[in-house]
């Protein structure tokens, strides 16, 4: 879905291509710190503000990429993100 007008696009395009790219990789860091931070309170209001940093990172982990692995994969990177 793209709902942004061609002129504010343009504008944001130049806004970015002014970046050097350290800064857009800040950018980049600084969002997907807000995306855990946003799941994070997300299971915390489904299941209890007292999750284990364990179940935080299971949890984090399968809203992020529990499409890119198989069943078996994720039983295996469970056993280590729950050490």
């Amino acid at each position: 879905m793209n709902d942004t007008s061609p002129e504010i696009q343009s504008i944001l395009d130049s806004m970015m291509s002014s970046k050097t790219p350290k800064q857009r990789l800040k950018m980049v860091f600084s969002m997907f710190e807000s995306s855990k931070k946003m799941i994070k309170a997300s299971l915390e209001n489904e299941k209890g503000s007292h999750l284990s940093e364990a179940e935080l990172k299971t949890g984090i982990f399968l809203r992020l990429y529990s499409d890119l692995f198989s069943q078996d994969e994720i039983a295996k990177i469970f056993k280590y993100l729950k050490k």
